[in-house]
């Protein structure tokens, strides 16, 4: 076990040897291809922290999808032998909601507590402990069934949604924190390349021919156990974030045993200087808490970013697609299997642009601001499209016309989430980390995070009941928030591609706040707040 030492003693003694450059030049160090490597332990670490958490989010915002006929019908029968009374259809499709819905009330908790976890355990201890509430909620939604007590199947997902909120916040910034800076984009989409392998892994289970039927849908939710069970073995072997280390623990010994392991070589001067000069900025100003996120300006207008990014994210539509889709591609028309196999396709398609989008984040002729700001315009035309479409599908007009409607509204959906996993769906999730400094970051990955599962939450909810009233245009509403998205993000987000918290600092005209006054500010900044 190695000493304890404070940062202040071993800031030039914990490396092979002294680096003295100013911080451009240790960024430009940083990027080139020696410290950019990429090691058996970085992935097997990655590959433990995404598959057993990142998965969670993805599976259970999927797996609801295939089995929600059935377990909708199960909800009312079990209401009829508790109280006596079945429920109408908009009574079904409203408990039905909710019981979606608390995915996303879960999230919100898990990303308030998730700053005051990843700061308490550490990014690696969060991820670990946060197994045990995956499965007591897994253990409570499969038993629902078994005791006939439709309410524990909303509770269960309640717990389930927690879990699913820690996870999203503490993933991307483990993952960020210990990643080459040249490797942050591809590894930081990771997250939601994860996520849409879930959704994939949960609309084939929930066949009609594996879990998906009224004999066995209570077992699905079981399923997602197995990642969290192979977390558990291989994540206590691996390191714990340099930067967590040396940051909050300051154990600067440590940070750079983890830091040797995680790039393979015993030279880490260059970078644990870096880290250091981080780390010796964050120690003279307090964690910041989320009030002051919105009351200081050198970090409100990146609050309000990253928050605008997940709104983006959600009210997309994207949540509606995913909860929704089997009911949506029967109202478009197809019948028997078919929206089974429409919703797979679907996600095959996600999970593969997701990995384009993750090759292409780092590539000199794209990056972040590119990819969300085309995602966005795709997105925003395909919901005009799909309502075109849906009512054509319903017209008076010829049967050929009807059908041309049907086919193509299933087309429409398809280019949709192809669009979101572009750039809207994986960018959020590690942007924060990119544009935030060390002693903020958790704070506002947390914010980021909450305001991510409310809005989902709004859409799990709300939407089947929307549709009722409006019909085919519900996704109309989609567009308005489309646009008023794609403005903002085109006046305001900054590129963030192979760049230091500092470089996007200056970029977006913001002042190291250890360097002079923090109400001195550009003007720029402040007029935008």
């Amino acid at each position: 076990m190695s000493k304890h030492i404070p940062l202040e003693q071993n800031f030039q003694q914990s490396s092979p040897k002294t680096v003295t450059l100013t911080d451009d030049e240790l960024a430009a160090e940083l990027r080139k291809p020696f410290y950019n490597r990429w090691t058996l332990l970085l992935v097997v670490t990655v590959f433990a922290a995404v598959f057993g958490s990142s998965f969670q989010s993805g599976f259970h915002t999927g797996c609801v999808n295939p089995i929600g006929l059935e377990a909708a019908s199960w909800v009312n029968g079990s209401s009829n032998r508790m109280y006596g009374t079945a429920l109408t259809k908009p009574e079904v499709d409203f408990q039905w909601s909710l019981t979606v819905g608390q995915l996303n009330i879960g999230g919100l908790v898990g990303g308030y507590i998730s700053q005051h976890a990843s700061h308490q355990f550490g990014r690696r201890g969060a991820l670990l402990l946060n197994n045990i509430i995956l499965f007591v909620g897994v253990a409570v939604m499969s038993l629902a069934r078994y005791v006939d007590v439709y309410q524990l199947l909303p509770i269960g997902r309640f717990f389930v949604g927690v879990c699913c909120g820690l996870g999203s916040a503490i993933v991307p910034m483990f993952v960020t924190e210990i990643a080459p800076i040249t490797k942050r984009g591809a590894l930081g989409s990771l997250h939601q390349l994860t996520f849409t392998f879930s959704m994939l892994v949960s609309s084939i289970v929930g066949l009609p021919e594996f879990l998906g039927n009224v004999d066995y849908w209570q077992l699905i939710f079981a399923v997602s156990c197995i990642p969290g069970l192979i977390q558990l073995v291989i994540l206590p072997f691996c390191p714990e974030s340099p930067k967590y280390s040396i940051t909050v623990r300051k154990n600067v010994n440590k940070a750079t045993h983890d830091l040797q392991r995680l790039r393979g070589y015993e030279d880490v001067a260059t970078e644990m200087t870096f880290l250091k000069r981080e780390a010796a900025k964050s120690h003279q100003i307090k964690r910041v808490s989320m009030l002051e996120l919105f009351r200081n300006p050198i970090y409100r207008f990146r609050t309000i970013i990253a928050i605008m990014l997940m709104l983006a994210l959600q009210f997309s539509g994207i949540s509606a697609v995913f909860f929704f889709s089997r009911t949506i591609f029967t109202e478009a028309g197809l019948t028997g299997k078919m929206p089974f196999y429409a919703t797979i396709f679907m996600n095959v398609l996600n999970f593969g642009m997701t990995i384009i989008a993750a090759k292409l984040m780092d590539h000199r002729h794209f990056g972040r601001r590119v990819l969300l700001l085309a995602g966005l315009c795709g997105m925003c035309v395909c919901t005009v499209m799909i309502v075109v479409s849906m009512c054509l599908s319903t017209s008076i007009l010829p049967a050929e016309v009807r059908t041309f409607g049907s086919y193509s509204s299933v087309a429409w959906v398809l280019l949709f989430v192809v669009f979101f996993a572009m750039g809207p769906g994986p960018i959020p999730w590690f942007f924060c980390n990119e544009i935030f400094p060390a002693h903020a970051k958790g704070t506002a990955a947390s914010v980021a995070v909450m305001c991510n599962w409310i809005a989902g939450g709004v859409v799990g909810i709300f939407f089947l009941p929307m549709t009722n009233i409006l019909g085919h245009y519900s996704f109309l509403v989609f567009t308005v928030t489309l646009l008023w998205f794609i403005f903002f993000m085109y006046k305001y987000l900054p590129e963030t591609k192979g760049k230091t918290v500092q470089e996007v600092e200056q970029e977006m005209g913001i002042f190291d706040p250890l360097e002079m006054d923090l109400p001195n500010v550009k003007t720029s900044l402040i007029s935008k707040c």
